[in-house]
């Protein structure tokens, strides 16, 4: 688990420099998916080990999980608007404040690499 902290937290930095660069080279719309797939892939990872989750952990899961679940509800059902508008409002919120959230989470990898040593 010590192992597996370690290459989270210089993976999700690596990551979210790269979404940065992107962003500011190629339009704000890449941050979110270059920066969000690994670290939704890191939250599945995590919520599964032993331990105890800070309460940074938990928010990001409670608000960042329901964005994932809305674009995939959003790309099944794209000719039925009266689900897709709902779960589109959720997307469009979810511009604000994800990137906030993202940097968040790589803080909190580094507080989750320091309770491993």
């Amino acid at each position: 688990m010590k192992t597996f902290a370690k290459y989270d937290f210089y993976i999700q930095l690596f990551f979210f420099g790269a979404a940065v660069l992107a962003a500011l080279s190629m339009g704000i719309l890449y941050f979110y998916f270059i920066a969000g797939i690994p670290q939704l892939i890191s939250f599945v990872i995590r919520v599964f080990q032993k331990g105890k989750k800070s309460i940074r952990y938990i928010i990001y899961g409670i608000f960042i999980v329901p964005v994932w679940i809305s674009l995939l509800i959003v790309y099944i059902f794209k000719n039925n608007h009266d689900i897709t508008n709902f779960f589109g409002s959720i997307l469009i919120l979810s511009l604000f404040y994800s990137p906030i959230l993202a940097l968040f989470y790589v803080f909190d990898d580094t507080e989750y690499l320091n309770s491993k040593k």
